[in-house]
């Protein structure tokens, strides 16, 4: 009878088999932001490099007059341009609706290369460098500001309530929902959320606690107050003790 390989098991603690967010990277928002500033960081690179050349293109590459002289029955036109009395003609490979035979257009070659001509223009010059700088300001923004965010959380947890160095308040527990900012497998954590009015500066402070994997409403039903670690100089630093909920694995 064969033999059944274990090794590879769903139920096996050591598989690297991601199930949903139960498991632990997969309900790390850093683990999430990361992806984001992964495929932000490449772009933005890339749209430096396309900007670099660019401008060393226009810097160094050698410019004529030309002429639009058909279309040869698509929309890109050909363009023939004078270069030290020889004329050359190429299939340009931009084209735009107001184009028309006749036109004039600029076109620029690498120096002493009219074979490589080409229609110069901003949408050519700049749409690869303009697109990548903005997909990778996007996606590197909201994963380098995501990761920023986290870490802090992070260093605020271990400041006010790991070290001890927090002051503890009872917080008015307002109640929990749904973080829809954050999703994960279609799926989003719960917050609790709780509030505290600070009597000598008649200034009323919102807390959020950190991200939670379960609806909690059953087990803080009845609770009228949580326990908030602030800084004294700064309450809108803060971390909610959410340990007397059931840990998850």
């Amino acid at each position: 009878m064969p033999s059944t390989n274990k090794t590879g098991s769903h139920s096996d603690k050591h598989s690297l088999y991601l199930d949903g967010v139960n498991h632990p990277i997969m309900r790390n928002p850093i683990f999430f932001y990361g992806i984001f500033a992964l495929i932000g960081l490449p772009c933005f690179i890339l749209a430096l490099y396309f900007t670099y050349s660019t401008v060393r293109d226009n810097a160094t590459y050698e410019q004529a007059q030309g002429t639009i002289t058909d279309f040869n029955g698509s929309s890109y036109p050909n363009v023939s341009f004078t270069y030290q009395g020889q004329t050359y003609s190429f299939h340009s490979n931009y084209q735009s609706s107001d184009m028309q035979t006749g036109d004039e257009v600029t076109v620029s070659f690498p120096p002493g290369n009219p074979n490589d001509a080409s229609i110069k223009d901003f949408f050519t010059d700049w749409f690869l460098p303009l697109f990548l700088g903005l997909f990778g300001l996007v996606f590197g923004g909201v994963g380098g500001g995501g990761i920023y965010f986290q870490l802090k959380k992070s260093s605020l947890k271990k400041e006010l309530f790991d070290e001890g160095r927090g002051k503890k308040i009872a917080a008015d527990l307002t109640g929990s929902g749904l973080d829809m900012s954050y999703r994960v497998n279609g799926r989003s954590p719960y917050i609790i959320s709780a509030q505290w009015l600070d009597t000598s500066t008649n200034h009323m402070y919102l807390f959020n606690s950190d991200y939670i994997w379960f609806d909690p409403a059953a087990l803080i039903e009845g609770r009228k107050k949580i326990d908030v670690y602030i800084d004294e100089n700064n309450p809108k630093r803060y971390y909610i003790d959410i340990s007397f909920l059931p840990q998850t694995d």
